[in-house]
């Protein structure tokens, strides 16, 4: 085992002309040297590398070499080490005792021979590389003796499981509700269990020693068309199929069908499990039937309350229209409050139609959207006219991207009705503080803006386990919401859909006060009027 990693001696020396000198001693080892110009460098080294020695001189400004030994031999990571003391002072024995007593391996006094320091750290070396070798192969001779314990374990484990696979395949095979049975390479069935005997109605000795064809006839549609060879992968195991199969009486059924494959030594065998599902196949074609019919309830329900809404809003619209022109009559006091009893409850019956039959249409997928050219700040400050005569005393604020173009191609009557809605019901649950709408531009792809609307507002809020329930159609968080603010509960429900058909998503988001927010996005292109206006 060679030994490859670095060997590193660190060289301690507080004048420089020293080290150069000791350097140039050790040059021609492939060692690698490190300098250190005081203990306390000294120390800082061990705290990073590891070292096989260390030649240090005794006299040193500050910590001499050894204080920094105490310290060297004082740690359990550089304890063992060795230290060779080089001085070039007369005290000798006094400093030979002191550097023994400190630790110190070796001492040598200046002016020293360089072959002897170089015999010497050589020695030092050998024994490094010695014990990292001793080390590793400890370490070795522990990881392979772990290793045969966890194989020796596992060994123990497999004969464990495959007593108790063994077992367990034998009383899933004997209990299991769908057939199951065994065929060599050569198609002869090998065993069967209960249920194949009960599925299809053939003895255990009618079974065994027959071909399977006997049970499965178009057993080669299974066969694996896409394998090299001969020798792998003859049927598609682990596939489902589905195929129709007799019983011996000649009853058909449909089965789904799933083949196994494995070798007990050089035989191949193939195990086939087989799925009655009869029953299955009659609850799909009922859940079909039952689906067709909701469908065609729905389409009836939908049309029938888009014609409803038309025949309502017709006479409604008449009653509205003469209200108005009832209310250009002279009237006293009473009348006149009476009259605008009639234009309020009026308006009111025709924003539920009008929610009815925009729900209907969208559920219905009558709901096409229009193109044409608008400009979003006038949509924005449409909408916000409409409900600045609320006399709540809101803050009412929208703020435009500039990086959005002044007009857009799209659906304006759709955005501003999703608007409405938005800040409607904003303005509807805040007593206090203000309503904010904010458009950003989030992107462009393929000519289409992505545009993002942030309604805020500083209302009652929304709590978290109710937020499920928000773009659900015809419901509203509580009852007692119902009676206090009125409304179908269509509101929201419309605005998914009209922000999916332009493309989009809306949420709910929590705000960092009171209130709340919803942000939705939409896709429209970007329109350019002085192409129209050359057009002209």
């Amino acid at each position: 085992m060679e030994y490859t990693d670095p060997i590193n001696i660190l060289l301690v020396d507080d004048h420089p002309e020293n080290l150069l000198a000791l350097e140039a001693v050790l040059a021609e080892e492939n060692y690698n040297l490190v300098r250190a110009n005081s203990g306390e460098e000294a120390l800082r080294c061990l705290l990073k590398q590891e070292f096989a020695v260390i030649v240090m001189d005794v006299q040193m400004p500050g910590m001499d070499g050894f204080e920094t030994a105490r310290f060297i031999k004082a740690r359990d990571r550089s304890k063992d080490i060795p230290i060779i003391f080089i001085t070039a002072t007369s005290k000798e024995a006094e400093h030979f005792f002191t550097g023994y007593s400190v630790g110190a391996i070796d001492y040598m006094v200046k002016p020293f021979i360089p072959q002897t320091l170089k015999s010497k750290i050589e020695g030092f070396v050998n024994l490094f590389i010695s014990s990292k070798k001793l080390q590793k192969q400890a370490k070795l001779l522990e990881e392979q003796t772990k290793k045969l314990e966890k194989a020796n374990k596992e060994l123990l484990l497999t004969t464990l499981s495959l007593t108790r696979a063994e077992a367990q395949a034998r009383m899933i095979g004997e209990t299991s509700i769908d057939a199951m049975f065994t065929f060599d390479a050569q198609g002869t069935i090998l065993t069967v269990n209960p249920a194949a005997i009960s599925m299809f109605g053939y003895t255990e000795d009618e079974l065994v020693g027959e071909n399977v064809t006997l049970l499965i006839p178009d057993l080669r549609a299974l066969e694996n068309k896409e394998r090299n060879g001969e020798g792998e992968g003859r049927y598609v195991t682990g596939k489902i199929s589905e195929m129709k199969l007799r019983n011996k009486q000649g009853s058909a059924f449909p089965a789904e069908i799933q083949i196994g494959e494995a070798y007990i030594g050089s035989d191949r065998l193939f195990a086939c499990t087989v799925s009655d599902i009869t029953e299955r196949k009659k609850a799909e074609q009922e859940l079909l039937a039952a689906k067709e019919a909701a469908e065609i309830a729905s389409r009836v329900k939908s049309e029938f309350l888009a014609t409803m809404s038309h025949e309502i809003r017709t006479p409604l619209n008449g009653v509205i229209g003469v209200t108005d022109l009832l209310m250009q009559t002279d009237l006293n006091p009473e009348q006149r409050e009476l009259t605008e009893i009639i234009r309020k409850s009026g308006d009111a019956l025709l924003a539920v139609i009008n929610d009815i039959l925009d729900f209907s249409k969208i559920e219905s997928g009558k709901m096409e959207l229009e193109e044409e050219p608008f400009e979003l700040r006038s949509c924005l400050e449409e909408t916000f006219n409409l409900f600045m005569a609320h006399k709540k005393q809101l803050e009412m604020e929208y703020r435009v991207d500039p990086e959005l173009p002044q007009y857009l191609l799209g659906d304006v009557t759709r955005l501003r009705q999703i608007l409405m809605n938005l800040v409607g019901n904003a303005v509807k649950f805040t007593e206090q503080g203000g309503v904010y709408v904010y458009a950003n531009k989030l992107g462009e792809e393929d000519g289409r803006l992505e545009i993002e609307f942030v309604v805020k507002d500083t209302g009652i809020g929304i709590v978290e386990s109710k937020r499920s329930q928000l773009f659900q159609p015809f419901s509203q968080l509580d009852s007692s919401m119902t009676r206090k603010y009125g409304g179908t509960g269509l509101g929201l429900a419309i605005c998914k859909k009209l922000v999916e058909l332009m493309g989009g998503s809306i949420r709910i988001e929590s705000g960092d006060g009171p209130g709340a927010v919803f942000i939705f996005t939409v896709k429209v292109c970007p329109f350019d009027l002085t192409d129209m206006k050359r057009s002209y």
